[in-house]
C-alpha cells in the first residue's frame, strides 16, 4: 500500500474520533438517547463506523482516501452547522 494512503488512513481515522467525540457531546448536551434512532444518533452510528472501517482493507488508495475526505468535510460542517442559531427571517 502505498505510504501516503497510510497516512492519510492515520490522519482520517483520528480526525472521525474527533468528529465522533463533537456528535456524541451534542447527543448529550441535547439530551437524546443514546439508543434512540434519532437523526443525531443515526449520524454518530454512520459515522462511527466509517472510523472502524479506515484502518482496514476497505479504504485502500487515495481515490478512497479523497471520498473519505469528503465524507469527513460534509458530516463535519452538518455538525457546526448545528451550533450556530436559527433566527426567524422577518
Amino acid at each position: 500500500m502505498d505510504y501516503r494512503v497510510i497516512e492519510y488512513k492515520e490522519i482520517l481515522h483520528e480526525a472521525f474520533a474527533g468528529l465522533l467525540a463533537d456528535i456524541s457531546r451534542r447527543i448529550t448536551k441535547n439530551g437524546i438517547a443514546p439508543d434512540s434512532d434519532h437523526p443525531l444518533v443515526v449520524l454518530e452510528e454512520q459515522t462511527a463506523s466509517i472510523w472502524r472501517d479506515i484502518l482496514g482493507s476497505k479504504y485502500s488508495s487515495m481515490d478512497d482516501m479523497m471520498r473519505l475526505k469528503g465524507k469527513f468535510e460534509f458530516i463535519q460542517s452538518y455538525v457546526k452547522g448545528m451550533a450556530k442559531p436559527i433566527h426567524p427571517q422577518k
